[in-house]
């Protein structure tokens, strides 16, 4: 039996936490900026919200993509042409200045993104077959290291440059980092000398995850993720300025959110391996995230600041959950890339709507009660969803082994 670690693997991991960086940066850092954008750009709430719902919804509609490109370049090329990307997009954003020009970078940011993750997540099952759960809990938790530095520093940058633009832009030093990282360390194919999933004689044909009833489930639970998550860093800042802090005040608040989130995203993969009942994680974290909303409802600093360390709860464990349950359920590298991408499609593009339309009801209420209200239905949804999604059950696969004589 192969060794499941050596030095190779190590840099496989190093590769996985450099992209990792990159994949939540150009939507986190518009979150404490929202309330400067929108003011100097002169937008409503509902257009404000659009950079990050825009690249949110590309994440869900390109997401398949990752599929065709994985298939016909490979996985490193598809990586660096991502990154690639994703960089430009976020470093046009410090030289042409306008909503246009955000809305365009936002789309592209998107489309980067949405490719990104079903080919790290066919990279993870290749190389990591039995131990998924370490290399996910690896690529969340850099995740949201880059979540965490966006949401501290981001408003900082803007306080010391006096630029919206520069304080955005700044962040494709990241995707950089990530391109040359996957061009000179990644080695793919024969030669990478990484313990990979063996290949079996025996041949599987499988269904597509659009055929299934299960994925769907999978990518209700994964929007409804994604509608808290991306929900949360869009207007947090917001409620807290509207609740007596400075943006400085609400941007650390955002930070400390990340800050747990960092946290959880490393321990519960990690967890949910030792101790697999899922569901009950699952049922730990949706109490958190209801507990600290209704915190944060009450508009008292001190116990919104109780409320952020809890809030990280959720926005860290939700996310590394989603992203094991196809990861649980296929056999193959090439099923747990299209199951992946199939949860992401349907999944982004249902929760990506819900910052805007949070944005579209505060312009007609100017009452963020909605927002709590919103957020707590969500969670009250996802509880619901993961009673009937249930703990992991072994598969049988051998139905699905295709007999020699059909060749």
């Amino acid at each position: 039996m192969n060794k499941i670690y050596n030095k190779n693997t190590f840099l496989l991991l190093f590769v996985i936490a450099a992209i990792s960086l990159n994949l939540r940066l150009g939507i986190t850092s518009v979150g404490p900026l929202m309330d400067t954008i929108r003011t100097s750009l002169s937008l409503s709430n509902a257009q404000a919200s659009l950079l990050t719902t825009v690249p949110v919804l590309c994440m869900g509609i390109f997401a398949s993509l990752a599929t065709v490109l994985n298939k016909k370049y490979g996985s490193k090329f598809t990586l660096i042409l991502m990154l690639s990307v994703l960089g430009v997009a976020t470093a046009l954003r410090g030289f042409l200045p306008g909503f246009s020009t955000l809305l365009i970078t936002a789309f592209l940011i998107g489309l980067a993104i949405a490719v990104l993750g079903p080919t790290m997540s066919s990279v993870i099952k290749k190389y990591f077959p039995g131990h998924a759960a370490i290399a996910i809990g690896i690529s969340t938790f850099f995740m949201s290291m880059g979540s965490a530095a966006s949401a501290a520093f981001t408003g900082i940058f803007f306080e010391v440059s006096d630029s919206f633009m520069f304080a955005l832009a700044i962040w494709s030093a990241f995707a950089l980092f990530g391109v040359l990282v996957v061009a000179f360390v990644l080695k793919t194919g024969d030669n990478s000398k990484l313990p990979k999933q063996e290949v079996s004689e025996v041949k599987y044909k499988f269904p597509s995850p659009w055929k299934q009833l299960k994925p769907y489930l999978f990518m209700l639970f994964y929007a409804l993720q994604a509608a808290i998550y991306f929900s949360s860093i869009t207007w947090l800042v917001p409620m807290s300025v509207e609740n007596g802090m400075t943006m400085i005040q609400g941007g650390m608040l955002l930070s400390a959110v990340m800050s747990v989130q960092v946290i959880f995203n490393l321990l519960l993969p990690i967890m949910m391996e030792k101790y697999p009942a899922r569901r009950n994680w699952i049922y730990f974290i949706l109490v958190a995230g209801t507990a600290a909303t209704l915190l944060f409802w009450t508009g008292d600093h001190t116990l919104m600041w109780i409320g952020a360390f809890m809030m990280g709860i959720p926005l860290g464990g939700l996310y590394s959950a989603a992203l094991m349950l196809p990861l649980d359920e296929t056999l193959t590298a090439n099923g747990a890339n299209s199951w992946t991408a199939m949860m992401q499609t349907g999944g982004c593009i249902i929760g990506g709507l819900f910052p805007f339309v949070i944005g579209f009801i505060y312009d007609s209420t100017q009452n963020h009660n909605y927002t709590m209200l919103i957020l707590l239905v969500i969670y009250a949804l996802a509880f619901i969803l993961i009673t009937i999604i249930g703990n992991k059950k072994e598969n049988n696969f051998d139905k699905f082994i295709v007999d020699p004589s059909d060749n």
